[in-house]
């Protein structure tokens, strides 16, 4: 029996609920199959029925050892596989570029952390991490107890995984993947294999480009380098006591959409490369087709390093004029998400709206600030969150040792992170994403947060 089966049964029974939660089924839609804990859902924390069933059922669809439902995102997932991982005082090797939660894991952890540098491309977009910067990193830090990388990156760039899982085992080095943005790859041969088998720890978010509601995600453990224990010790720590069943209900309908059904998928690829086609009669805007096999095509990198126009500017126009939200806006380029579920209408309306937008553009060269930051570390990231901070406006931060997170949101990753030295360019980066109307969080009122 499947979960979403389950749950549909139940909500047709008779069963007064004398029993969380309040709204006591007496509601319309989701309501009806919003459960505790009781006789015959089985229980997330303590999987022994048909929770269970659906994780061996996801490590089946997967080809993970074991898969763990995550109803807190791949946030979740990342907290619980660094804490499982790892003990205090451990050195840990993190891509500079890592979603936030990897810091928090890192700084709740009180780990010793090493950064990986990766590269930037023309449009400040981080390729994906390679061995030989893992292995610059170690040779500056130390060989660690664990390495976190992001596979496939926000802008869909994967790495060679084969390759460093193969140099993890060899060294004893515990590998975690954040894979948030890869839960479909593997499901057609357009799109890269997942990074599973390779890594000990793999985390992925089901609702980032699957049709599975928010908060939906799984963490597969493979091998025993990372013992199963330690995963639900993390997991009764960092995750609700009380999970979402109408959640786990959509992962449950998601592996149903995804299960032996390739169609979807061919359907998806075809209208993939017919967008791509028609971008190829652009004259401004470039949309990203280099290296397609290195990264995910379903993710549009739309750019417009090229044109008058910043890539928030293009991003404003479909929102107001198209009615077309996009995923990301960046200095230089806008980022649109696609899944199995876009519709052929779907990309013939955003192929449309850009060669319209196109056509009007006229040539010019967007300024970049620097944003690779090498900043100098001066304290351990829990060392500098145990201590007290002052507000200092941005101008008079230089020299400043941080206290907070500051980051471009989205993706989440920090343009500085706590313990490190704010330089000129990190405050020239903050004040050009503000001005060019991205959103960055961690600064207040023009101030940040500093050691005192």
């Amino acid at each position: 029996m499947k979960l979403n089966q389950v749950l549909e049964n139940y909500s047709k029974s008779n069963i007064y609920p004398f029993h969380m939660p309040g709204h006591k089924r007496m509601l319309e839609g989701e309501y009806q199959i919003d459960m505790t804990e009781v006789d015959g859902v089985d229980d997330l924390h303590n999987p022994k029925g048909v929770i269970a069933d659906e994780e061996e059922r996801l490590a089946k669809i997967y080809g993970s050892d074991k898969s763990y439902m995550l109803v807190g995102g791949s946030t979740i997932g990342n907290l619980c596989a660094i804490y499982a991982s790892t003990n205090e005082n451990d050195l840990i090797l993190i891509q500079k570029n890592s979603h936030k939660s990897v810091y928090n894991g890192s700084t709740i952890r009180h780990l010793n952390v090493g950064y990986i540098f990766t590269e930037l491309d023309g449009d400040t977009i981080y390729r994906a991490v390679t061995l030989e910067q893992i292995k610059e990193a170690i040779a500056v830090y130390g060989k660690p107890k664990t390495i976190v990388i992001t596979s496939p990156t926000y802008e869909g760039y994967v790495c060679d995984i084969e390759k460093i899982g193969k140099f993890c085992r060899e060294n004893e080095i515990i590998l975690i993947v954040d894979s948030a943005h890869g839960a479909h790859f593997g499901f057609n041969k357009y799109f890269p294999n997942p990074v599973i088998n390779h890594a000990d720890i793999t985390i992925q978010s089901l609702h980032k480009t699957l049709p599975s509601l928010t908060q939906t995600a799984v963490l597969h453990l493979n091998g025993n380098r990372v013992r199963s224990e330690r995963i639900r010790e993390a997991l009764d720590i960092f995750e609700t006591s009380s999970p979402s069943y109408v959640l786990m209900k959509s992962m449950s309908d998601c592996m149903d959409i995804v299960e032996n059904n390739e169609d979807i998928f061919t359907e998806y690829v075809d209208n993939l490369m017919r967008f791509y086609k028609a971008s190829g009669e652009l004259k401004k805007i470039q949309i990203r087709t280099d290296e397609e096999s290195k990264r995910d095509i379903g993710k549009l990198i739309i750019s417009t390093k090229c044109t008058n126009i910043t890539g928030v500017e293009l991003a404003r126009t479909l929102r107001e004029k198209y009615k077309i939200e996009t995923e990301l806006a960046s200095f230089s380029y806008v980022l649109a998400m696609t899944s199995i579920m876009d519709s052929k209408l779907g990309f013939e309306r955003l192929s449309q709206a850009l060669s319209e937008i196109d056509e009007k553009l006229s040539d010019g060269k967007i300024e970049i600030p620097i944003l690779a930051s090498k900043s100098e570390k001066k304290l351990e990231l829990w060392q500098a969150k145990a201590v007290d901070g002052k507000y200092i406006k941005l101008a008079d931060a230089v020299g400043s040792v941080s206290r907070d997170m500051v980051c471009l949101y989205p993706p989440g990753s920090p343009v500085v992170v706590p313990g490190e030295l704010i330089t000129s360019d990190i405050i020239n980066l903050i004040n050009k994403a503000i001005k060019t109307g991205i959103h960055v969080t961690g600064i207040t009122n023009d101030s940040i947060c500093v050691v005192n």
